[in-house]
């Protein structure tokens, strides 16, 4: 039987946290794969983002969790615990109740990040997750100075190449995203939301780069999001990382997807080593119902069907004869 975590389950917790299996790249990246946190805030109020469900089948007890960001119509499994819970029927039924968790708040698919390589990525696929998208993990080490070319770019306005986002960014920031991300990546997953430390990079009257920034006490998360048409992307990073200065205390993590994996060689330049390959996978929670709607024409309703042969008569001869004819 699978039901919500509650305080008695806190020891169960403690027990099994280390075994468990973050699924949740930046969640594991910045704050670490520990769910403690999430699961007492899950204890709290109508108001939460977190789910997390405990089983105790067979005398083996194992908790998985969900997070359901405020304003996404996607939900991240988190954590689960053992890891091995998602090799036997019972993980099937525990991705089941988080999928439920997720629909019932307006989600309309479960997301996993998982190395291609390990068990849980067959798992997933056998409990009908599908892959959407690539990413790979990149790292800079805290106190690391970015290996930047000597020369950094100056905007021509002699203002800063980077600045905070505004709330009138955003109309920009989501046309970047239409244009760079595949359609088949936007049915799943959609536009960032604009946090206070993201930064824009304008040039020419058009935006060009996009940072969307997130920290925690591990590190600092990074998600790019660069025009093709952007010159010198190693010394735009170059230049914002040398002015981060929460970097001097944490390392900074930069998660490239598939579709902009020619930030490859300019991440090398500054230093970065890539930590990890990663599928993002998917499970649908919702599908597209199509229906005919049935709409009256007035042009034809409103209208008589005319013949379009001449009418004829049998004659007592038995020859035809055509109206308006002897």
């Amino acid at each position: 039987m699978i039901r919500p975590f509650d305080w008695r389950d806190l020891p169960l917790l403690h027990r099994i946290r280390d075994r468990g299996l973050c699924l949740d790249s930046q969640l594991a990246f910045t704050r670490g794969p520990n769910v403690l946190q999430y699961a007492l805030l899950d204890m709290l109020g109508p108001g939460r983002t977190a789910h997390t469900f405990v089983a105790r089948p067979g005398g083996q007890a194992s908790i998985a969790q969900v997070l359901l960001p405020p304003g996404r119509n996607v939900a991240h499994i988190a954590f689960v615990s053992p890891a091995e819970m998602l090799d036997d029927s019972h993980g099937a039924e525990m991705l089941d109740a988080m999928a439920r968790a997720g629909a019932e708040h307006g989600a309309h698919g479960l997301i996993a990040e998982v190395d291609e390589h390990s068990p849980a990525f067959e798992s997933l696929r056998h409990f009908g997750f599908a892959i959407y998208s690539r990413q790979r993990i990149w790292r800079l080490s805290a106190d690391s100075v970015p290996t930047s070319p000597a020369s950094e770019p100056v905007a021509e306005d002699g203002a800063g190449l980077w600045r905070t986002a505004a709330v009138t960014d955003e109309p920009a920031i989501a046309s970047l995203y239409l244009n760079l991300v595949p359609a088949l990546v936007q049915q799943v997953e959609p536009p960032p939301i604009r946090h206070s430390r993201d930064m824009v990079h304008w040039r020419h009257g058009e935006l060009l780069g996009y940072l969307s920034f997130d920290g925690g006490p591990r590190g600092i998360w990074v998600q790019p999001y660069f025009h093709p048409g952007a010159e010198d992307p190693d010394r735009l990073l170059g230049a914002l990382l040398s002015d981060l200065e929460d970097h001097r205390q944490r390392p900074v993590y930069v998660c490239v997807r598939s579709y902009q994996s020619w930030m490859t060689t300019p991440l090398h330049t500054l230093g970065f080593e890539a930590l990890t390959d990663q599928a993002v996978m998917v499970k649908r929670l919702a599908v597209s119902l199509r229906q005919p709607v049935l709409a009256v024409l007035p042009s034809l309703e409103a209208t008589l069907p005319k013949p379009t042969a001449p009418l004829a008569r049998i004659e007592p001869d038995g020859l035809p004869r055509a109206e308006g004819r002897p």
